[in-house]
């Protein structure tokens, strides 16, 4: 076993003595549900039926009754399990919480992958060559286009392109990680790395961020092949566990979407 792993084990080992719920939002949950050391340490400190849901310790409930955000994760969390969710659920969901601050990304991905036909006009809006100005930390209704489909579209794309679309896009790295949506996470390996790697290092030192946000930038550095050791042995607890549950979904084939 490399240091590593074996920091990854004991950040996680560190965790599950001592349960913290608090740090179990659904996207750490997402990628939780892929590590199985968690099973047994989050069944426990979860009650409710979407996170349980989502952890994959639950099916999803019916979504009669939840409220637009609810029934958006109990759907998402079938999609994690497997199950294709039908075009006409994910549409309403995805149009209803469009201008939503942090769930305009995973709910508009939910569309594009039941539907082929909102994936081409997501790769038609990406293609074109014509990038808006955004304001720093505001999220672009193009970035949210491309954080739900890049995995999707950017293999499409003229390479020069790709590279720019992943320069703008970056400035979009600290409303991902405020939200802790791991929004760019199924996106990396279609991204250009050498243009995320100077804003993943900046989010990473950032001061006064919320609980777990360096630790994002963490997981994201280590999946483009940065070392991240050195920091995560500094972290703040919250931040540590987030990186290391997401590295460690990384070893059990974790891509959730």
């Amino acid at each position: 076993m490399s240091i590593e792993e074996g920091l990854i084990d004991g950040i996680l080992a560190q965790w599950a003595a001592s349960p913290e719920a608090d740090w179990l939002c659904p996207g750490v949950l997402r990628r939780a549900r892929r590590v199985p050391v968690m099973a047994a340490a989050m069944d426990p400190v979860l009650t409710d039926p979407v996170s349980r849901a989502l952890a994959g310790l639950d099916a999803a409930p019916d979504t009669g009754g939840l409220s637009t955000e609810d029934a958006l994760w109990a759907a998402i969390s079938r999609h994690d399990g497997g199950e294709s969710v039908p075009v006409d659920e994910a549409r309403p969901l995805a149009e209803a919480l469009q201008d939503h601050p942090t769930l305009s990304v995973p709910a508009l991905r939910l569309w594009i992958q039941a539907d082929e036909s909102r994936e081409r006009k997501a790769r038609a809006a990406l293609s074109e060559q014509d990038l808006p100005y955004v304001f720093p930390g505001e999220l672009h209704p193009l970035s949210i286009e491309l954080l739900a489909s890049a995995d999707r579209v950017m293999t499409a794309l003229h390479v020069d392109w790709m590279r720019k679309l992943t320069t703008w896009a970056s400035d979009a790295l600290r409303a991902d990680a405020r939200a802790l949506g791991f929004w760019f996470w199924p996106h990396l390996p279609f991204l250009d790395e050498r243009k995320l790697a100077t804003p993943l290092r900046r989010l990473s030192r950032i001061r006064r961020a919320p609980p777990g946000a360096r630790g994002l930038a963490f997981a994201y550095m280590h999946r483009i092949g940065l070392d991240v050791g050195p920091g995560l042995k500094l972290a703040e607890p919250a931040d540590a566990f987030v990186a290391a549950v997401a590295i460690a979904s990384d070893r059990s084939g974790g891509t959730a979407s």
